[in-house]
């Protein structure tokens, strides 16, 4: 099983990442900085993304946690969950503001980043919330 961690993380990332949320609860409730970032400039949030730990996304997000950070790439949450297919943290990512059209340093919108991991369902539920496939591109919601 590949590690998606490393012993100098945060404590937040490594709670997001083994999906132990009274962990996580116990350190937002401590006021822990939600939008530290680690050595990728990857947030908690991003991390519990990764590791598709959709409770800990939720309680970052309800804490504060802000989606539009980018990491070292110029990748969001929400890149992040179109990579991996999540439309349901996509969801809560766009309910709390992330930039449906926000660019990485390839200049891929996360649309596009799901387009290129074919995830189908993403595809159509961003496109379906105003993501633009071209630029220019304008979509009837």
């Amino acid at each position: 099983m590949k590690t998606m961690f490393s012993f100098t993380e945060p404590a937040l990332h490594l709670a997001c990442a083994i999906g132990r949320e009274d962990m996580v609860k116990l350190l937002v409730d401590r006021h822990c900085q939600l939008n530290l970032c680690d050595g990728e400039d990857r947030t908690a949030l991003v991390k519990a993304i990764q590791c598709q730990e959709e409770a800990c996304v939720t309680l970052l997000l309800e804490h504060g946690a802000d989606p539009k950070v980018k990491d070292n790439k110029g990748n969001t949450a929400l890149h992040y969950a179109a990579h991996e297919g999540i439309v349901s943290i996509a969801e809560k990512l766009l309910l709390q503001n992330a930039n449906i059209e926000a660019k990485n340093t390839d200049g891929l919108t996360p649309v596009l980043v799901a387009l290129n991991e074919n995830k189908e369902q993403m595809v159509k539920f961003l496109v379906g919330k105003g993501a633009r496939l071209l630029s220019g591109d304008t979509v009837k919601r």
